[in-house]
């Protein structure tokens, strides 16, 4: 009996462990390296944080503020901060000796936000985005005029424009519109793929989490209803996280097994 208990502990102490260190999103650092895709500028090889500010444009289909979107949209990158969102990584590079940008699509549904007359949330069940260096400091983000049926965010001057990263899932999304001053919010969480080596470290290996958070600045042409390239001017930040190696998750499979086990022994 002592020796069972014993057993028992053992295995829940090794699914404890396993389970502390295989966390769905563990904050991850990265590194940037302009060289790997032949690009000037210095390495940096610790990055939490990447500030960015953008536009899209937002079509809606709805009734009482209940229906559908899609959103198209770009923006750049502007600093890179280690080790919190108030520290500023200085001569990192960005926009010295390249750009950063990114470019989005995104769609789902709309419902008015529970306890805040005229808010609306936006819930994604798709999201895809792109990650873009500029080596040559040229390239330009347009968005149509609020309202513009058919309106697009154009992106030029990109023909040495050199991919770095995309997405490969949505893994959950939601943004928020207000009324008044506070314009709203977003967060969208992407599992993404690094390509070529302008982002390494952890997120090399394919298993991470994109994690896009901010606000909106201002809001035009939007209503509870019906419209045409509602426009979004919005900043926030880029941050990483790593997820469980598959070898980690079946690890983490094994303890829960033997525990059962043992469990139908005693």
């Amino acid at each position: 009996m002592i020796a069972s208990i014993r057993r028992s502990a053992l295995a829940v102490g090794m699914l404890m462990s396993l389970m502390s260190g295989t966390a769905l999103a563990d904050p991850t650092t990265v590194s940037v390296n302009p060289g790997a895709i032949g690009v000037a500028g210095p390495t940096v090889p610790n990055v939490n944080y990447v500030d960015f500010s953008y536009v899209s444009l937002v079509n809606q289909t709805a009734t009482n503020g209940a229906g559908t979107f899609n959103e198209q949209g770009a923006g750049f990158f502007s600093s890179y901060r280690f080790p919190t969102l108030s520290d500023v990584v200085p001569n990192s590079g960005i926009n010295t000796n390249y750009q950063l940008y990114g470019v989005f699509t995104g769609s789902g549904t709309v419902a008015p936000t529970i306890g805040t007359p005229g808010g609306q949330t936006a819930t994604f069940s798709n999201f895809s985005l792109r990650l873009f260096v500029d080596p040559n400091k040229n390239t330009t983000i347009t968005a149509s005029p609020a309202g513009t049926v058919g309106g697009t965010v154009s992106v030029g001057n990109t023909a040495d424009d050199i991919l770095v990263g995309q997405s490969s899932a949505l893994i959950s999304g939601e943004s928020h519109a207000f009324p008044g001053l506070a314009n709203g919010d977003f967060k969208v969480l992407l599992s993404i793929a690094p390509v070529g080596g302008f982002l390494s470290g952890p997120i090399a290996f394919g298993l991470n989490v994109g994690t896009f958070n901010g606000v909106n600045t201002s809001l035009t042409g939007f209503s509870m209803g019906n419209f045409n390239s509602g426009r979004v001017d919005g900043s926030g930040n880029l941050s990483f996280a790593a997820v469980p190696e598959p070898t980690s998750l079946l690890l983490l499979g094994s303890g829960i097994a033997a525990l059962g086990l043992l469990r139908r022994k005693r």
